[in-house]
């Protein structure tokens, strides 16, 4: 739903003029190696007896691996949201400023994820070729997806303060998100008092409290901003389209 405030607030205004790049780029990164490692660990038969074979004390059936349904189909709709905003940063391309789009950084965050993961695996097939099974690729896979889960945000925090607005950021987006995770960390909380699910039966593609931790520290961060640090300022870099013409 967050996602949806964010786009209509893009169709509206015809505009994409404060949104991160980068930011689109990860989270459609981490939901692509989200989807990639639940969709393996669920159907793919390997990993099911790999599974099997290494924790037999607890997965004796393809029933008893946890992965949860409901937020398999609601990283799906994720994605499909996300790419819908990549399209509109494409599509609304002229209205962004001087300082969108993606960066080096992000060019590089994602290729030294690739390189560890492609190193990691390559390094423990090698090492211990017995022992390595694609149950341990997907582990590596998931770790790595969750660590870009971390820091998703962080580029919208610096278009932000490079801007000294926060122009283009749908607040309706900012709050549902934060509601969001208040709600998870709070499940969290109260599951882990009741101790009511044994740790290997907490779903396969749930998000770490961890990484919810870090995109709620980040999206207050980004409400501060809005709210008290460039409250009322109004956009003062230039548009792509602008410095076109001023060139012209």
């Amino acid at each position: 739903m967050a996602l949806l405030y964010q786009r209509r607030y893009n169709k509206l205004h015809k505009s994409i003029y404060g949104l991160s790049y980068d930011t689109a780029v990860l989270n459609i990164a981490r939901l692509s190696v989200d989807l990639y490692a639940s969709f393996n660990y669920k159907f793919n038969i390997y990993v099911n007896k790999q599974l099997y074979a290494k924790f037999p004390l607890f997965y004796k059936d393809w029933d008893d691996i946890p992965v949860s349904m409901t937020l398999l189909i609601t990283n799906i709709c994720l994605l499909v949201a996300y790419l819908s905003i990549w399209k509109q940063l494409m599509l609304y391309r002229a209205t962004s400023h001087t300082h969108q789009g993606v960066s080096m950084i992000c060019i590089v965050t994602l290729t030294v994820f690739l390189g560890l993961v492609g190193t990691a695996t390559f390094y423990f097939y090698h090492v211990d070729p017995h022992h390595f099974t694609y149950l341990d690729h997907l582990n590596i896979m998931w770790v790595m997806g969750n660590m870009v889960g971390m820091v998703t945000l962080c580029p919208q925090i610096c278009i932000n303060w490079m801007g000294k607005c926060c122009s283009g950021i749908s607040s309706r987006y900012i709050l549902t998100l934060i509601i969001a995770d208040c709600v998870r960390w709070i499940g969290y909380t109260i599951t882990a008092m009741k101790e009511s699910v044994e740790y290997w039966n907490w779903p396969f593609n749930s998000i770490p409290i961890v990484t919810t931790s870090a995109e709620l520290l980040c999206l207050v961060v980004i409400l501060y901003q809005a709210q008290f640090v460039y409250r009322g300022h109004k956009p003062t870099l230039p548009r792509i389209s602008e410095k076109s013409t001023a060139l012209v």
